[in-house]
């Protein structure tokens, strides 16, 4: 009996490609849009506006791995392009909706300074 190193998970093996695509870039959007909000607030290019903008990888690649999918050069502008959505819809609804109108203070900053 021959048993394969990857098992998929609950339905992954029922949905067809796209629509495994498909939820894995909704997702990534879902995923980075508090990310993006959180980099609203944030001074530009500090320590945890970097953190906010990479924090969330690790969490794509568990999501990516959760449906099945390997990283490929066809998979790679749908992920890139969720990614960047998601963050650029989170930094808009920071602009329209912010909870505090001024920018968050950075408890990295002063390690990095």
């Amino acid at each position: 009996m021959i048993f394969s190193t990857h098992i998929p998970l609950f339905f992954t093996n029922l949905l067809s490609l796209e629509w495994r695509i498909f939820y894995t870039c909704l997702a990534t959007i879902i995923v980075n849009l508090p990310f993006g909000y959180l980099r609203g607030g944030l001074q530009k290019l500090s320590v945890c506006w970097f953190v906010a903008i990479h924090a969330p990888v690790p969490l794509v690649i568990l999501i990516r791995q959760f449906h099945g999918l390997e990283l490929s050069w066809s998979l790679a502008p749908f992920l890139l392009g969720s990614f960047f959505i998601g963050q650029f819809l989170g930094r808009k609804i920071w602009s329209v909706w912010p909870l505090r109108k001024k920018q968050y203070s950075c408890a990295l900053n002063q390690w990095f300074n």
